[in-house]
Order: structure tokens, then C-alpha cells, then sequence
């Protein structure tokens, strides 16, 4: 019996997902649900699941830090990503971080399944409109350099700055101190070649680095403070 733990904040997602894993005659497998990347780091810890659907965008800590820490964990869990985005940077930058999948929302039951059997098996799995993205990132057709060349550390700084968090809840999301973040933030300006927050957002709506909606939303909010 495999232990499967569904992150996702969207309530619909996740019992979806639960349901169609549970009545599928090819698994066997028993469900946890988690809505957050808090609720997921605890879960984790707790029942050391075989494997975690994790999605990217969600509130607090969010899904790239949530993926960084429970791959630094070393344990035997297996992180596949569930995400409606399948361009942009995020996805080649979550493979090089080590995920061990990366399957889109659109999916079927099918691939969820052959996701779930193809990383129990030791291999590695990716939805092909991922696979095309990356390839196609690879022999330079799509530029999206700049996004890669940050860290692990350094995307999660960026993602939590897009959802429109201040310094100081970033620096208690991360349990990092307020000085360190700024020095990510730093690292990040200068690494992607900007000097604000604004064409922070600009750039990730460019290269689809996040839901460019919920981005310009959070900036903006931001700056109305």
C-alpha cells in the first residue's frame, strides 16, 4: 500500500485527485491532504509519505520552498509537481532542484498513475508539454537563463516576493532573518538585471515565471500599502 500526500490549496484539487487515485484497480494506495506548504512539511514529517503531489502556487511559504526543504530532508519521498504551468522557467528550475516529476493539472487519471508507478520505479517523470518546455529551453529556442542561474533559496525569495510578501514575512515564512533576506532579494535583483519589485513582475510575466495575474495582483497590493 503506497502513502500518497496531495498538496494543493484548492479544496476541489485536492479531494479530486484523492478520489480518482482511490478507486483507480491499478494502485493501491492510501490518501492525505494538505493545503498549504506549512500543513505539507508537517505531514510529511509525520507520515513520511512514498509520494507528495505538490502544487507550486499557493499561500504562505508556497511550493518551491516546500519542495527545497523536503528535498533537503533526504528522505524517500518522491516530489512530483502538479501545476498548471508547464513553461516558463519554474518547471527546469524544480527538475535541477530534484524533483523527482512534473505533471500539469490538465491531465488524466492515467498519467497521475504513470507518474506514481514510473517514480516508485526509481525513474524520473515528465508531462510532455513540460518535456517539450525544457528541451525546447535547452537548445536556446526559449530564453529563460536568468531564472536558472538562481538558487534554490533564491526562487523561493522571488516566488514569495510575487505573491506581494514583505521582507519581514518572508523572513518569518523562510525562518530566516530579515537581513538575509534582503540579501536574496539582492542576489535576485541583480541576477535577473532589475531594480524594483515592478520590473520584478514584468520579467516573471514575460517568461511566465509565475501566474502573471496573481503576480500583478500581489504587486500592486503591495504597493498600495
Amino acid at each position: 500500500m503506497l502513502t500518497v500526500l496531495i498538496v494543493d490549496d484548492q479544496e476541489l484539487i485536492r479531494l479530486g485527485v484523492k478520489s480518482l487515485l482511490e478507486a483507480n484497480s491499478s494502485l493501491k494506495v492510501t490518501c492525505h491532504l494538505a493545503s498549504s506548504g506549512e500543513e505539507a512539511l508537517a505531514q510529511h514529517k509525520a507520515i513520511a509519505p512514498d509520494v507528495i503531489f505538490l502544487d507550486i502556487n499557493m499561500p504562505g511559504v508556497g511550493g518551491v520552498e516546500t519542495a527545497r526543504k523536503i528535498l533537503q530532508a533526504d528522505t524517500a519521498s518522491k516530489v512530483i509537481i502538479l501545476s498548471v504551468l508547464d513553461d516558463g522557467p519554474i518547471p527546469a528550475h524544480l527538475v535541477q532542484m530534484g524533483v523527482s516529476g512534473f505533471v500539469c493539472k490538465d491531465t488524466g487519471i492515467e498519467q497521475l498513475v504513470e507518474a506514481i508507478q514510473a517514480v516508485m520505479a526509481g525513474k524520473f517523470y515528465l508531462s510532455e508539454k513540460v518535456a517539450q518546455n525544457i528541451a525546447l529551453q535547452n537548445l536556446g529556442v526559449i530564453d529563460v537563463k536568468p531564472f536558472l542561474s538562481l538558487s534554490n533559496r533564491e526562487a523561493s525569495v522571488l516566488h514569495l516576493t510575487l505573491q506581494g510578501h514583505g521582507i519581514r514575512v518572508i523572513s518569518g515564512l523562510l525562518k530566516i532573518t530579515e537581513k538575509t533576506v534582503v540579501t536574496y532579494r539582492y542576489r535576485v535583483f541583480k541576477k535577473l538585471g532589475v531594480k524594483s519589485d515592478i520590473e520584478l513582475m514584468h520579467l516573471a510575466m514575460k517568461h511566465n515565471y509565475t501566474d502573471w495575474q496573481e503576480a500583478s495582483s500581489a504587486v500592486a497590493l503591495k504597493l498600495e500599502d
